[in-house]
């Protein structure tokens, strides 16, 4: 009987430290020791009722902007590390993650939904750990000791997410109809016919979508830049290319890549404002 009851009060101490752990580090982690992980991570928290109005979909590059946790109420992050965009767009579509108000779709990495990355992932999120994850932030990937470890190394290291420029990118971009018409064939062409019935699908139950091209960005003749194009024009959903007549040196990188805190946050504030824009 004393064991048991050790055994229960050390596990009560254990959770209670893990809940203090994870209130202190606003609900949710940014980061953990795999990018299997700390794509869940990010999922779970992101479509944790009450659900957010805006979804980001995307890859890593996406998962380093801010969100609903870090000054902008509205929005969720869904992006996944190691992945892209298609793998939650197509989650969506199933009905195995919520249809938001509008989702921004990350078109720098789609073209890597060629090679069926991210299949680890798209198989977790029909699991029901990843179920129970959501109801159970506790027990959710992202209350993971790890991934609490990893996001306060992250955020002492680059910043916080929601600090940085108060304005909007430099570039000042507008979000429209690609003018450059773009011809696929192949996997290319069937992954954009997939994906624009998915998003035509998203837009029968009201949901608004925006493709965004971010920094670094890609060559035009790349597929890094002609999927999305592609996909823009065949769905006829709005195009924003946040590279375009992008200064140099106005886009800081923790990597070379991925953005530093201050420059995701104000390539979230151009995308919010196109969203905005009918």
């Amino acid at each position: 009987m004393g064991y048991v009851l050790t055994f229960a009060i050390s596990l009560t101490v254990c959770f209670g430290f893990q809940t203090w752990a994870l209130v202190s580090a606003g609900g949710t982690t940014t980061k953990s020791e795999s990018n299997f992980h700390s794509s869940l991570a990010r999922i779970q928290a992101a479509t944790r009722a009450p659900h957010a109005e805006v979804f980001l979909l995307g890859s890593s590059r996406t998962g380093r902007m801010p969100d609903r946790n870090s000054g902008f109420p509205e929005v969720a992050n869904l992006g996944c590390d190691g992945g892209n965009a298609a793998i939650t767009l197509r989650a969506i579509d199933r009905g195995i993650l919520p249809t938001p108000a509008k989702m921004v779709i990350e078109g720098n990495t789609l073209m890597f939904a060629l090679e069926s990355s991210g299949e680890e992932v798209s198989s977790a999120l029909e699991s029901p750990w990843f179920r129970i994850g959501k109801q159970i932030p506790n027990l959710g990937a992202n209350a993971r000791p790890a991934a609490l470890a990893y996001s306060l190394l992250l955020s002492r290291r680059y910043g916080e997410q929601g600090t940085g420029l108060s304005g909007d990118f430099p570039n000042a971009p507008e979000a429209g109809m690609p003018e450059t018409k773009v011809a696929l064939e192949g996997p290319a062409s069937e992954v954009v016919l997939e994906l624009s019935a998915i998003i035509g699908r998203m837009r029968d139950r009201g949901c608004e979508a925006l493709i965004v091209q971010i920094p670094p960005g890609a060559p035009s003749v790349s597929l890094i830049m002609q999927i999305p194009i592609a996909l823009s024009q065949a769905s006829a959903t709005p195009f924003l290319d946040l590279t375009k007549d992008l200064p140099p040196g106005a886009v800081t990188y923790t990597d070379g890549i991925h953005m530093a805190p201050a420059s995701a946050a104000a390539a979230l504030r151009s995308i919010l404002t196109a969203l905005e824009k009918p």
